[in-house]
């Protein structure tokens, strides 16, 4: 009997539908028929529902921008004038720039896709020597930032202040605006204590934009253009200074991972789901199939191959349900230093592993704690969705194995399904990261 196109086609969706209500009956037609439309059709349909999954999560995942740009962080602390991005150090009168390469602000974080560590700010600080009481740096031509609205919103910066033991009587941050003529002035010296070479990092975070405090102007600056720094130290003498930068950048702009990485991260989503897809189609016939085969049983390769591809049906509902998870997640925003331990588990959800967590300073463990409640709900219906899916896709295959192979026992179905399965989810994790 001829069929048209669409009576094949509801034929195809009949049969999706009775492998969630009546598996044995749509696997005992499958198998008698088999057709390699419905394994297409299911192996689009999870990678579209997979891929819209991705894009559900991503656009919720804020991620935190930098100026340098993370790679580049130790750029803004360096005494040496690099061409590539037109940075230029000079310091003051009487006053002397240099690379410091055994005390630097050493923040080692631990990068997944790296599989090390890797120092954001690198492994040197910039000295700035002197023997007078005016002491000044000026950072330009590196850079034009937009500091107002939708702008970075933080300007941070970590020094210690070796020499003299005595605090400055004060300590000014500049931020010029196209030329000398128009500037933003901030002291911060009630936040700086004396030190040693031996003593800690002052970590200092100052807010940026119309709406920030502590400011004062002069000519007219814009937030939206702010081209150079200097920073300015006041003693009540000539002595000698030193005074160490070891993080200079200004942050606090967020973008989602969609924004940030383009379609780069679809096109890996692509590529996973559509490899996470076939390897398991492949490995569930392979293994059923050598089974048969040491059992002596009379099988052929193409109507396990088919029945299977339509058991991963499950696939696909799971991809539904975590498609409509992804609703429960709030928007997050994972600071700069964090987000570079992002990775994906093999659910597919965004996590920080626990040996890149603890690398993080405190302030940054907190918010990542904090991430960590907020996306509980979330993470839990993953999880619960993934077990019950490979227990269903198991039954599935026990159904399977006993139409191709009516003979066998129940025990026997159940034992080639069971081995099938957990063969399938180790060679996932091992091979492919991805359940």
């Amino acid at each position: 009997m001829n069929l048209n196109s669409d009576e094949a086609n509801r034929l195809i969706l009949d049969d999706f539908a009775e492998v969630i209500y009546a598996p044995a009956k749509a696997f005992k037609k499958i198998i008698e028929n088999p057709k390699y439309l419905g394994a297409i059709i299911i192996l689009l349909l999870f990678i579209g529902i997979q891929i819209g999954y991705a894009y559900s999560q991503f656009s919720r995942t804020y991620v935190e921008e930098t100026s340098p740009k993370i790679g580049y962080l130790s750029d803004y602390v360096n005494a040496t004038a690099t061409s590539s991005i037109g940075k230029e150090w000079a310091a003051g009168a009487g006053t002397n720039l240099s690379n410091n390469y055994a005390d630097f602000y050493n923040y080692s974080v631990y990068i997944p896709a790296l599989l090390g560590h890797y120092s954001l700010f690198g492994n040197n600080s910039l000295e700035i020597d002197s023997t007078n009481s005016n002491v000044s740096a000026t950072l330009s031509g590196v850079f034009n930032v937009n500091c107002g609205a939708g702008g970075f919103e933080n300007f941070s910066m970590a020094l210690k202040m070796v020499e003299p033991q005595v605090a400055p009587l004060s300590a000014t941050l500049t931020l010029y605006s196209i030329n000398d003529s128009n500037y933003y002035v901030y002291d911060f010296a009630s936040s700086l204590s004396s030190t040693t070479a031996s003593g800690p990092w002052t970590n200092l975070t100052i807010p940026l934009g119309s709406a920030s405090q502590g400011w004062s102007s002069g000519g007219t600056p814009n937030w939206g253009n702010v081209t150079a720094l200097k920073l300015d130290f006041t003693y009540s003498a000539d002595s000698n200074v030193t005074i160490l930068i070891g993080a200079i950048l200004f942050h606090g702009q967020y973008q989602t991972l969609i924004q940030a990485t383009g379609t780069g991260v679809l096109i890996s989503s692509l590529e996973l789901y559509s490899l996470q897809f076939i390897f398991t189609w492949f490995v569930l016939t392979g293994v059923i199939y050598v089974f048969f085969k040491g059992l002596k049983a009379n099988i052929t390769w193409k109507p396990l191959f088919i029945a299977l591809a339509l058991a991963l049906f499950v696939m696909v509902i799971r991809s539904i349900v975590n498609l409509v998870a992804t609703f429960t997640l709030p928007a997050v925003y994972y600071p700069f230093d964090v987000s570079v331990g992002l990775s994906t588990n093999p659910f597919g959800a965004i996590y920080v592993p626990a040996t890149a967590a603890a690398t993080f300073i405190a302030q940054s463990k907190a918010v990542l704690n904090n991430i960590i409640s907020m996306t509980s709900t979330f993470n839990f219906i993953v999880e619960a969705v993934f077990a019950v899916s490979y227990i269903w896709l198991g039954a599935l295959c026990t159904i399977i194995v006993g139409t191709l192979q009516p003979e066998f026992s129940l025990l026997k179905r159940i034992l080639i399904s069971v081995v099938t399965i957990g063969v399938t989810i180790l060679l996932l994790l091992l091979l492919v990261s991805a359940v």
